[in-house]
C-alpha cells in the first residue's frame, strides 16, 4: 500500500503526489553525488580568477580526491551547478561581500536543487508538504521518481536521490531505521540575497508576492510554507530593508529599495 503518514492528519497516497510544474528540458533519469563541500572549496578559488577555465585549473589541483579523473569529473560538475553564470557571478560576489559559510551553504544549495530538476521536483514536491520529523517510507522516494521520470527509475538514481538529501541537509538516515525529515534552518539573509538576484537584479522592482512564491528558490533554501516567507518580509519591511510590502484587498506585493549590487555592496543582513 502506497500510503504515508502525516503526524495527526489522514494518510497520503504517494500515487497522486503531484510532479514538478517545471520539468527538465531534456530527458534524465541519472543523477551525480551532490558535491556542496566542493562547492565551497570552488567558491574560495573563484576569487580573482578572470574565467572558468583558470577556477577549472585551480579546482582540479586543489580538490581532495586521489584520482586525477574523479578530481577532472567534480570540476566539471561543480563549475555546472555552482557557476552557471561565470567564475564572476552570483556565489563568488556573495562571499565576497560576506564570507559567511552558514550562508553560503543555502546558496549552494539552492543552486544545486536549481540546476539538478529531479533533485529539485523532489524537495519542492515531494518533501515540501511532508512535516519535519516523520519517518519516510522506503519506497516513498522510488514511487515518485517513477512518477516523475514516467519510468522506472535506475538503481543508482533511486539510491543518490536519497543519499544527496542526505547530504544537502534534508534527511536524516541511519543503518535499520526509516529515513527521516529533518529542518533545514536557512538564513534570512539568504532568502533575501535570492529574491534580490531573482527578481531585482539590476534596479529596484516590485514583485507580486504569487510571482515569487511561484519560484520554488524559498523550498530549495529549506522554508516549509508561504506563512513563513510572508513572516520574513513582514520582518525585512520592518527593518526597511525592503522598500515595502503590502496586503491590501487582493492586493500583495514586494517592493525592493534596493538592487542586488548595492545590497550585496552593503553587505545587509536580516
Amino acid at each position: 500500500m502506497n500510503l504515508l503518514l502525516h503526524h495527526g492528519e489522514p494518510p497520503v497516497d504517494v500515487r497522486t503526489l503531484p510532479t514538478s510544474s517545471v520539468r527538465a528540458p531534456v530527458k534524465q533519469t541519472s543523477i551525480q553525488d551532490a558535491l556542496l563541500a566542493e562547492g565551497m572549496v570552488a567558491v574560495k578559488l573563484s576569487v580573482g580568477c578572470e574565467s572558468m577555465e583558470e577556477l577549472n585549473d585551480l579546482l582540479i589541483k586543489n580538490l581532495s580526491q586521489n584520482s586525477l579523473e574523479t578530481r577532472r569529473r567534480y570540476a566539471q560538475s561543480v563549475s555546472r551547478w555552482f557557476f552557471p553564470d561565470d567564475a564572476e557571478g552570483l556565489l563568488p560576489r556573495v562571499w565576497v561581500a560576506y564570507g559567511d559559510e552558514t550562508l553560503m551553504y543555502d546558496l549552494l544549495r539552492w543552486s544545486y536543487l536549481t540546476q539538478e530538476p529531479i533533485m529539485g521536483a523532489c524537495v519542492a514536491d515531494a518533501l515540501f508538504s511532508l512535516e519535519n520529523g516523520i519517518a519516510i517510507p522506503p519506497m516513498y522516494f522510488d514511487n515518485f521518481l517513477a512518477k516523475y521520470l514516467g519510468e522506472t527509475p535506475p538503481e543508482k538514481t533511486r539510491e543518490r536521490t536519497k543519499s544527496n538529501l542526505k547530504r544537502i541537509g534534508f534527511l536524516e538516515r541511519a543503518k535499520a531505521k526509516p529515513d527521516r525529515l529533518i529542518p533545514v534552518m536557512p538564513q534570512k539573509t539568504s532568502f533575501m540575497i535570492l529574491l534580490h538576484h531573482l527578481f531585482a537584479p539590476s534596479s529596484v522592482r516590485t514583485v507580486e508576492l504569487r510571482t515569487l512564491l511561484a519560484n520554488p528558490f524559498w523550498k530549495y533554501l529549506g522554508y516549509k510554507s508561504e506563512a513563513i516567507v510572508r513572516k520574513v518580509l513582514r520582518e525585512a519591511d520592518a527593518t526597511g530593508m525592503i522598500g515595502k510590502y503590502i496586503v491590501a484587498d487582493q492586493i500583495e506585493q514586494v517592493t525592493t529599495c534596493y538592487a542586488l549590487d548595492e545590497w550585496l555592496k552593503k553587505g545587509m543582513r536580516l
